[in-house]
């Protein structure tokens, strides 16, 4: 595959309107929002079959019925794919470390944490699972969600935590997803973390959006 180089603070700032957008979820019902999680976990699945070369991660989400759409969606495109992926849904901080733990030997780790949880309940649970993987030196990718990355949420877990910041620094492959809604495109990114904060080091792949996908996306933000 050609790797497209470019820098990321463009299509991470577009990114960010998803962010935003959780605040205006009455602008889709609730199918809706599942099918735009169906879209999305679709592409989040095939990113990670295709691009990252895993089949079988491990993927942590919280209890939220949207969130939980997502990584349903997502675990459904791996298996489709003849992955055998593990989903551990979590309320508390110690049900994140304790997945981790319990499941230190995953090819890849993804931390599917939005829906409508709050960002600091989710920010909670971001920090304790990578702290446990600083903890077991989890040496897998990890994939972050766009309300994960959109938040700084990997950022600011390094600023309160020195061990969390040494091993996010080390890793050369954290990942994640975000979208131009303008252009109607999906990209990857492969990030770092590190002394300056969070970063895309780089585009991996742009995908065009189907125009229903888009549709619900734009409608969600």
């Amino acid at each position: 595959m050609a790797f497209r180089v470019r820098t990321g603070a463009v299509a991470l700032a577009l990114g960010a309107a998803l962010l935003a957008g959780g605040a205006h979820a009455q602008a889709l019902s609730l199918g809706e929002q599942f099918a735009l999680r169906g879209y999305t976990g679709q592409a989040f699945g095939s990113v990670m079959a295709d691009l990252m070369k895993v089949d079988s991660p491990l993927i942590l989400t919280n209890q939220t019925s949207i969130c939980s759409s997502l990584a349903g969606a997502m675990a459904a495109q791996l298996v489709a794919k003849g992955g055998h992926p593990s989903v551990v849904a979590t309320a508390k901080p110690e049900e994140a470390s304790a997945a981790v733990q319990g499941h230190a030997n995953a090819p890849a780790l993804a931390l599917i944490y939005g829906g409508q949880a709050s960002v600091e309940d989710n920010y909670a649970m971001v920090k304790a699972a990578l702290q446990e993987a600083a903890k077991v030196n989890y040496t897998g990718p990890i994939f972050f969600h766009l309300r994960v990355w959109g938040a700084k949420l990997p950022e600011r877990a390094a600023k309160e935590d020195a061990a969390v910041a040494a091993y996010l620094a080390r890793k050369d492959n954290l990942y994640t997803a975000t979208v131009n809604a303008q252009d109607g495109k999906a990209l990857v990114h492969q990030v770092a973390v590190n002394a300056e904060g969070q970063k895309s080091a780089r585009v991996l792949q742009e995908v065009a959006m189907h125009p229903r996908w888009l549709g619900l996306f734009r409608r969600s933000i």
